[in-house]
């Protein structure tokens, strides 16, 4: 399995109902996408987030499912226009059980 973490960084004032809007377009990525095993979107409740207060913890068949996803229309349509209006940074951290 392979796995992608996607950290997203709120600008402030953001509302909780514009939040829920991009968490549900994120989640329902799993419903069209070939090669993922699980999507999960998440408020990040660490104690350390450094401001980074969404997360996308997801799952791939192989490292190829998770590039196609990565670059699929649908999620950079959603990363671009629902996303970016919303994020002062994001940060992605990616890797394998087998590596």
């Amino acid at each position: 399995m392979f796995h992608c973490t996607i950290l997203f960084a709120l600008k402030p004032g953001i509302s909780l109902t514009t939040v829920r809007t991009a968490r549900e377009a994120l989640q329902a990525l799993i419903e069209t996408m070939p090669g993922v095993d699980h999507l999960t979107v998440t408020h990040n409740v660490a104690d350390d987030r450094n401001g980074f207060n969404l997360a996308l913890f997801s799952g791939f068949e192989d490292r190829a499912a998770c590039d196609i996803f990565l670059r699929h229309p649908e999620y950079q349509r959603i990363l671009n226009e629902v996303l970016a209006p919303l994020v002062d940074e994001r940060v992605v951290a990616m890797g394998s059980d087998e590596e």
